[in-house]
């Protein structure tokens, strides 16, 4: 049977030459942007504003109506603080009010949740199905100890590695695997033209990671390459 898999965030960036790269895999695509066009060749496309409970849920359920099953489900996309008017120079923890804050949260933790949520009927359905929570290194205590401009950035995928831990805990009995994976500093519009990792560089990797998980990978935090990512 022909493997399925959805992303969040295949309009642009990372998100796109992931979703291209299973597409260039024989995989069944699926995908979701905000609003945004896709110019890819997916088996589904749903318009998904990630900070609107409604609108998650309606964008899930035209999703089941084009596929009785997925096998991976791969929460992509993300903001940061900039998207929300945050001051590019200034994103300490004291720059931050609470809507700001929430609203990061609300994108990156909030809404993944929801959506993880939605699909797990597709998931049960689907064969060793596994789930991947894009996180990053600035969700490690270790690493954002020292690095990371935008604590509220910081703040929320260390948020969705407990999230993706107790989610992974959840779902033992359905055998579903729920996997955190830092795709490295890439060069994205969030990651900026400095990062030493090209998008199409993440992406391969990515792509082949995460095909290659199994259930005895669940609750792992992992590097783009499958390597154990420090907590």
């Amino acid at each position: 049977m022909q493997r399925s898999v959805f992303l969040t965030g295949v309009g642009r960036g990372l998100g796109r030459e992931i979703a291209q790269g299973f597409v260039d895999q024989g995989w069944r695509v699926f995908g979701s942007t905000n609003a945004s066009p896709c110019d890819l060749d997916l088996a589904g496309l749903v318009t998904l504003d990630q900070a609107d409970p409604e609108s998650i849920a309606a964008a899930m359920a035209q999703l089941a109506e084009t596929t009785d099953h997925l096998d991976l489900l791969i929460n992509c996309a993300g903001v940061d603080a900039r998207t929300f008017g945050g001051d590019p120079d200034h994103r300490g923890v004291f720059d931050f009010d609470a809507d700001l804050l929430n609203a990061v949260l609300n994108v990156n933790v909030t809404g993944p949740m929801l959506i993880t949520k939605a699909t797990r009927p597709l998931l049960q359905a689907g064969t060793d199905a596994m789930i991947v929570n894009v996180s990053s290194q600035l969700g490690s205590m270790q690493v954002a100890a020292t690095k990371g401009r935008d604590a509220g950035y910081c703040v929320s995928k260390a948020a969705l590695n407990m999230l993706s831990v107790k989610t992974a805990a959840a779902l033992v009995d359905d055998r579903i695997g729920v996997v955190m994976l830092h795709p490295g500093w890439v060069q994205t519009d969030m990651g900026g033209p400095s990062a030493p990792l090209t998008i199409d560089e993440s992406a391969e990797a990515i792509v082949a990671t995460t095909a290659a998980l199994t259930f005895a990978d669940s609750g792992r935090f992992i590097r783009w390459d499958g390597s154990d990512h420090p907590w």
